[in-house]
């Protein structure tokens, strides 16, 4: 008897099937994936740098417009006091804006004018801005003096006025004649007893009061004291004046106020217009506004007489601020440039004739991005005497 034969299993093993089963990427599949990945990367690292690009101009405009703005308050502020203790008066008084040009006071080798704003032009490099102003308590009042001002006799009490304090003798005259001094003691009813630095010129003698024929009136100007403002080599607007505790008055140290700021222009602003109503038999009589601006050159500049220095009625002045990053590239140029796509830094935008201001000293200035601001300040605080010019 014959065994069946035996039947063997002819399944293929797990594992061989399992392996026939399964599918690698080809090359160009993984080529595909490869190119697409990298689209992408290009597309997300283009998009983060214009995102980081965009943030650096916005953070630095946002620096550049905080120094100028914080500069333009700076220089205001102090313009709007400009005069500020220049006494007040009446028809039957002398008017402060009548004494002469050069009326000055000689402070502890510190020579201060009466003047109560002064720009010393730097053509299209900065100007500087000096301020004068006093902080006397009793706002420029004034009382009458008689005898000479080295022991003077007033018809009231210094109310207001306090020792080192400035004090101005201004008398009407043919030709105004006026004289200023500190007061080094006072008296313990408040009358004078001793002034210092007492300077007659450019009054030729010492003001009396010539038996009521020529009033002498006696103001208290307080601190009289000049702020400058220039911009440094360091690109900073500095201050200078001030009366600290800690330094002899009038403190001349020029103090940085605020950074990344590269030029100061200023203008005054003057009258041009006379007013045919008023009579004047020293000169002719302007009206209260201004019809132009002008540098501070020519007719105003450094040998500017006294008629001149009364048709100023306002200052203009204009900040030029960095954003302190250096840029890959040039974003600006200068007021005349005509290149596409760069920022023109120009002052007095509105004028029919914006002007240029001189950056060259700057290393790579035209790399760096600028905001420029601008402020007309009337001088509020001087009593403009149109009949009295």
């Amino acid at each position: 008897m014959k065994r069946a034969p035996l039947m063997r299993w002819q399944a293929s093993p797990v594992w061989l099937s399992s392996r026939k089963q399964q599918a690698g990427l080809s090359l160009v599949e993984l080529l595909i994936g490869i190119l697409i990945g990298l689209v992408a990367t290009l597309a997300i690292s283009n998009l983060f740098g214009e995102f980081e690009a965009r943030k650096r101009v916005i953070a630095s405009g946002a620096d550049a417009q905080s120094s100028g703005l914080l500069a333009l308050y700076y220089v205001q502020r102090d313009a709007q006091n400009a005069g500020f203790s220049l006494p007040t008066y009446n028809s039957n008084d002398p008017s402060p804006l009548l004494c002469p040009i050069n009326t000055s006071i000689n402070q502890q080798g510190v020579l201060l004018n009466l003047s109560p704003i002064l720009i010393n032009d730097g053509g299209t490099a900065s100007d500087i801005v000096r301020i004068r102003y006093g902080n006397s308590a009793s706002g420029g009042a004034s009382v009458r003096a008689t005898g000479l001002m080295s022991a003077p006799t007033l018809d009231n009490r210094l109310l207001g006025c306090h020792e080192n304090d400035v004090v101005l003798f201004h008398q009407t005259a043919a030709v105004a004649r006026c004289s200023l001094a500190r007061i080094q003691r006072l008296n313990a009813d408040r009358t004078i007893n001793t002034l210092i630095e007492l300077n007659t010129a450019p009054t030729t003698s010492p003001v009396t009061d010539l038996n009521g024929a020529d009033r002498v009136r006696f103001s208290c100007l307080g601190d009289w004291n000049e702020y400058a403002y220039s911009v440094n080599a360091q690109q900073e607007l500095t201050r200078t004046g001030g009366t600290p505790e800690s330094a002899t008055f009038p403190d001349s140290t020029a103090v940085p106020v605020v950074s990344d700021v590269v030029a100061l222009q200023a203008q005054y602003g003057v009258a041009n217009t006379i007013d045919p109503t008023v009579t004047s038999a020293t000169g002719a009589a302007y009206l209260n506004r201004v019809d132009a601006w002008t540098d501070a050159v020519g007719t105003f500049g450094p040998t500017m007489n006294l008629v001149d220095r009364n048709r100023i009625r306002a200052i203009r002045i204009a900040v030029v601020a960095r954003d302190g990053a250096l840029q890959k590239k040039e974003v600006s140029q200068a007021c005349n440039g005509a290149i596409t796509g760069l920022s023109k830094v120009c002052v007095w935008s509105s004028d029919a004739a914006p002007i240029d201001v001189d950056l060259s000293h700057i290393n790579n200035w035209q790399r760096y991005r600028y905001r420029v601001f601008e402020a007309v300040i009337p001088l509020r605080n001087v009593i403009w005497n149109r009949d009295a010019l």
